[in-house]
């Protein structure tokens, strides 16, 4: 029997009521954190902007919750692209956020890996990611999970860094 905690990890539906309103709260929430600066951006901005990926070709939005939870506590957002080199589809990260009180309990790891293997599933050739430098919460978790990059920062982090990781599948 596994100790690791036990998430639910489901594609969005944004023809569903629940989803769309956990879509549009999560992405407010992290607006509105320090390493996003944004916090100008409410749940409204963010129902028209589901509005808009519910109608956009190769987007992909995961949403999770703790097996404990009875709210949606992460959101990812993806979009399909292309590996010339690999000659096959990717994966780029757009956005993962993990609401505050379920951080550090596998929650962003299991919709990390839920995508993960969506694309082994479909063949991709891998998953591609921007980071910010001052978001070293994001970084560790790309770094366990072999997201490849991410060697190498600086001890004081340059204002607006962003680093661009990739995994291959």
């Amino acid at each position: 029997m596994s100790d690791a905690p036990q998430s639910d990890v489901w594609i969005c539906d944004f023809t569903d009521a629940d989803d769309a309103a956990a879509f549009a709260r999560l992405m407010a929430e992290f607006a509105a954190e320090p390493v996003s600066a944004s916090a100008h951006l409410d749940a409204a901005h963010f129902k028209r902007v589901a509005e808009d990926l519910a109608r956009r070709a190769g987007t992909l939005v995961l949403l999770g919750a703790r097996a404990e939870s009875e709210i949606t506590e992460g959101v990812l957002i993806a979009f399909e692209g292309y590996s010339s080199f690999a000659q096959a589809q990717l994966f780029n990260i757009h956005d993962v956020h993990v609401s505050p009180n379920a951080r550090s309990k596998g929650l962003g790891t299991a919709m990390i890996e839920a995508l993960a293997d969506l694309g082994r599933e479909h063949r991709f050739a891998k998953i591609t990611l921007e980071v910010a430098a001052s978001n070293t919460g994001a970084i560790r978790l790309y770094r366990r999970l072999g997201y490849s990059g991410l060697d190498g920062a600086p001890a004081k982090i340059p204002a607006g860094v962003t680093y661009f990781a990739t995994k291959k599948l």
